[in-house]
């Protein structure tokens, strides 16, 4: 008994080490976009609709085969009849048919192998609006996780102004209990501390709250003690950007899932116009039967006649050919005709509009990507000139030169100053990373 419990105790502990081991992993963006992927229930729905698809292909394909019916019919006849010469007799009879019939289309003028192509092509479309569902959620999680580094970033900034804060209230307590600060200078400090405790508050709960949207759209366990990397690509290889528009637009449009979509769908429209002419030619069809039938009069003897050997002996064959020719089909087929080229036509429109879409979105992204890149080395001397400032006002302080108000105000300046830095950073990180993934498929940061 020792000897089990010290088992049982063993394997609880590396249970609970495994356990704590996962709940402690911290996730890059690639690992938290895959399990987005993997655990969207829309992509799930997405894919069970493609499953759906290719059983209507295979049963397209299994149309090529022939079909075989087995069939029976069983008659019970009471009462009389009268014959050619008048004459009046019972007629009482049991009797019926038994047998196996089949029938294989030998000519249909590529109805079956366009209306297969046509399926397959109306699959792969669907097939990328799955990567388009994919493509959507990866650049949801992508804002989502750089949302949570920018609102981390904008902690660190809060937590060293609620510091400074919380250190001059110190200094400024210590000053008043030996005499050399007012009273207001004390009051001042306090309210001071306290506007940056709620700050730091608010804060800490946008970061909570910007990871919560995280494990909402990944879809994972919320009681999972989740976290991610804060490392990010160095900005300064983005100050410059080493692509042209020209380059970024055939890419873009050679990855765009919508395109593809559309490539799949016109092919699948020929397909089908090439299906729906083939009924203004001849079909044949080849037509089996193979069975036998039995009589048994009633009014000489139920069963005088064995069943078995009347099925022997009146087991027959035939073989036929069908021959469909269509003359007059109320124009249903010039119609249908028409309507499809109505279709390629809109189509078509529909291709180009998303071209112009795309072309349009690749536009503002490379202004905002350009817009950005200048906004950051002005927002990096912005913020050397606010560093600068409280340099000097945290000496002009000390020495009693400027007011508690004027030192407030400067490291006000300063964190503002730090937080435009910070966002305009993510604002170029995020922009680099959508026009980076858009154009190769990559999410590296």
């Amino acid at each position: 008994m020792p000897i089990l419990f010290r088992y049982i105790l063993a394997a609880l502990v590396a249970l609970l080490l495994a356990h704590a081991t996962f709940a402690q992993r911290v996730f890059n963006l690639q690992q938290c976009i895959d399990m987005a992927i993997e655990n969207s229930i829309v992509i799930d729905k997405a894919e069970l609709v493609l499953q759906d698809r290719e059983l209507d292909m295979q049963g397209l394909r299994h149309d090529r085969l022939p079909n075989i019916n087995g069939f029976t019919n069983i008659y019970n006849n009471f009462g009389q009849s009268q014959d050619i010469f008048g004459n009046n007799a019972r007629n009482d009879n049991f009797n019926g048919t038994l047998g196996v019939s089949s029938v294989y289309s030998i000519l249909n003028n590529g109805r079956i192998r366009n209306s297969i192509q046509k399926t397959k092509r109306e699959r792969e479309a669907g097939e990328q609006d799955l990567a388009l569902l994919k493509r959507e959620t990866t650049l949801k999680t992508i804002q989502a996780f750089l949302h949570v580094l920018l609102k981390k970033e904008i902690c660190k900034s809060v937590d060293t102004v609620f510091w400074f804060a919380k250190n001059q209230l110190q200094k400024v307590q210590a000053s008043k209990d030996l005499g050399a600060a007012s009273l207001t200078v004390l009051y001042e400090a306090k309210a001071n501390y306290e506007r940056e405790q709620e700050k730091n508050r608010q804060a800490h709960y946008a970061i909570d709250k910007a990871m919560l949207e995280l494990k909402q759209l990944i879809n994972i366990d919320r009681d999972q003690d989740f976290n991610i990397v804060s490392e990010v690509q160095d900005l300064s290889i983005l100050s410059t950007p080493s692509y042209k528009s020209e380059d970024l637009y055939t890419a873009l449009l050679a990855q765009h899932p919508v395109l593809k979509k559309y490539a799949f769908l016109k092919e699948a429209l020929e397909f089908e116009q090439k299906a729906i002419k083939s009924q203004l030619y001849p079909t044949v069809d080849a037509n089996l039967t193979l069975g036998s039938f039995y009589f048994n009069n009633l009014t000489s003897g139920f069963g005088k006649t064995p069943l078995f050997n009347q099925l022997q002996n009146n087991f027959s064959q035939q073989i036929g050919l069908s021959i469909n020719l269509p003359i007059f089909n109320k124009h249903a087929v010039k119609i249908a005709v028409q309507k499809n080229k109505i279709q390629q036509a809109e189509q078509a429109k529909a291709v180009e509009y998303e071209k112009l879409i795309i072309l349009q979105d690749l536009e503002n992204r490379m202004l905002d990507l350009s817009n950005y890149q200048e906004q950051l080395k002005l927002a990096t001397t912005v913020l050397e000139s606010a560093k600068k400032a409280f340099e000097l006002s945290y000496k002009s302080y000390d020495a009693g030169r400027i007011s508690i108000y004027d030192l407030n105000t400067s490291r006000s300046n300063l964190f503002m100053a730090e937080s435009e830095l910070i966002q305009t950073k993510y604002n170029l990180l995020f922009t680099h990373v959508v026009v980076h993934y858009l154009t190769t498929g990559n999410t590296e940061l």
